[in-house]
């Protein structure tokens, strides 16, 4: 009764501090909902030296979002402004000099810089610097700056060959195949009996002919031979079956027996 008394006394205070705890709370979920939201609508940009899937000597510039929103308004600038070792020029590459002004999440662009095939020992000298500055949805700037340096690729590699070259051998050949049969210099060989019979017919045929370069009496010979063989093989087989079926009557016996 006395809880129940000091609660009836004080209404008034346990309510305005239940109110206070509430408003916490929502204040709390309002705030880690729009960090959830921040975190998922937050572009990153990403920009590294990589070497070509063809030849690790060709090396592209490769620009990505790699973040989870949509970059805007993504401008570049390099430092130094330009490389003469350089095949493709800062000021001929369009997105460098004019910029991206929308870059979606998971969006790369790969750009061939140079090939440091005798260019390798000037180009590990230098040291290249592109800033990067673009906004999110929500108009937050960002900036960004990375160090490229072109000794990073010293003792890559390659094994095997690319896909995309696999791929477009693969093509090549198929291509020259169906060439092939449409001008009549190869016709293709169309089965109507399963595979195993086919490679039996053929094997039978070559052996045909391999007999028929001998004289008359060598190939009587060799036909006597098989004959010989195939009856003994025959034999054989009637035999195993009669054993067979006398093993089988004599558990039919023994059983009927018991």
């Amino acid at each position: 009764m006395e809880i129940i008394n000091w609660l009836n006394t004080n209404d008034g205070a346990i309510i305005g501090i239940a109110t206070v705890v509430l408003v916490s709370i929502t204040i709390c979920y309002t705030y880690l909902t729009w960090r959830l939201l921040k975190a998922n609508d937050t572009p990153e940009i990403a920009i590294s030296l990589r070497p070509h899937e063809i030849s690790v000597n060709l090396v592209m510039l490769c620009i990505e979002n790699v973040g989870t929103g949509t970059a805007h308004d993504v401008k570049f600038t390099t430092n130094p402004s330009s490389i003469p070792n350089l095949d493709i020029p800062f000021e001929n590459i369009g997105f460098l000099k004019s910029g991206i002004g929308y870059f979606e999440s998971g969006r790369r662009i790969e750009q061939f810089l140079v090939s440091v095939i005798g260019k390798f020992d000037e180009l590990k000298q230098t040291r290249l610097n592109i800033a990067v500055t673009y906004k999110d949805s929500a108009n937050r700037k960002y900036e960004r700056s990375f160090p490229l340096d072109f000794a990073e690729g010293v003792g890559f590699s390659q094994i095997g060959s690319p896909p995309l070259y696999e791929i477009a051998k693969v093509t090549k050949d198929i291509q020259k195949d169906l060439r092939n049969i449409i001008t009549g210099s190869r016709k293709p060989i169309i089965l109507t009996e399963p595979l195993a019979e086919h490679r039996r017919g053929q094997f039978a045929s070559s052996l045909e002919i391999r007999i028929e370069q001998f004289s008359s009496e060598i190939q009587q010979e060799i036909l006597r031979e098989v004959d010989l063989i195939v009856t003994k093989q025959e034999q054989e087989t009637r035999g195993k079956e009669q054993n067979k079926k006398t093993t089988v009557d004599t558990i039919h016996h023994e059983g009927e027996v018991k």
